[in-house]
């Protein structure tokens, strides 16, 4: 899909789903104003918008005569037919900067992990930051190679955010994105019987061998 083609919609409310038979998805445009335009899209590029974006796609998109890029929001799946009920878009303004989610991209090898030492714990995929479009990245690469021990993590204040790009806050900084954790060991458990029961099981015996030995002289006697 080159350009997204959007169409006012003026029909709202339950009335949308005779949108669908006519193979058109409902969508919505915010803008940062807080300002939002009912709009309606092609099944087809909808269908296409949920396979291929993601937090950092930039959409072309026509509204129109107007013509401007997008972030999708926010998709509406029906969780029963994957139908796409509905989709919420972003009007970027390209002058200022906006909040976006950076997904993490792990790249290298631990050798904590290569040498059974250890295990990577993914305690985070993604971070708010604040940038221009002109500087926004589609990820940012996390190299592990350095993580040899367990113990070592890597934290956002670990990291060099692209150029251009800046925090929300600075509670971001201390997160944890990846740790080496110890390899849980799985203990073999023997179940041995209770010393009360194996003596059970010897006094039975011991009995059955009187009782026989006790038959036996009577036996003899008559």
């Amino acid at each position: 899909m080159e350009k997204l083609q959007l169409q006012k919609r003026e029909i709202t409310g339950k009335k949308v789903r005779h949108l669908r038979k006519d193979e058109l998805t409902p969508a919505v445009i915010y803008n940062a104003k807080g300002e939002s335009f009912n709009v309606v899209m092609n099944s087809t590029d909808a269908d296409w918008i949920n396979r291929n974006t993601t937090s950092t796609s930039i959409l072309d998109t026509t509204l129109e005569k107007d013509s401007f890029k997008t972030l999708v929001k926010e998709l509406d799946i029906n969780p029963i037919t994957d139908e796409i009920n509905h989709v919420a878009l972003f009007r970027i303004d390209e002058s200022v900067p906006m909040v976006f989610t950076i997904p993490f991209n792990i790249i290298g090898i631990s050798p904590a992990v290569k040498n059974n030492l250890g295990v990577l714990v993914n305690t985070l995929d993604s971070i708010e930051v604040r940038c221009k479009l002109a500087d926004l990245k589609p990820f940012i690469e996390i190299d592990i190679s350095k993580l040899e021990n367990v113990g070592q993590t890597i934290n956002v204040d670990d990291i060099t955010l692209p150029k251009g790009m800046s925090l929300i806050n600075d509670e971001q900084a201390k997160a944890t994105i990846v740790t080496i954790t110890e390899i849980q060991k799985v203990e073999e458990v023997v179940v041995t019987p209770a010393e009360g029961e194996e003596g059970a099981e010897g006094e039975e015996v011991v009995e059955g061998e009187e009782a026989t030995e006790a038959t036996t002289d009577q036996t003899k006697k008559e």
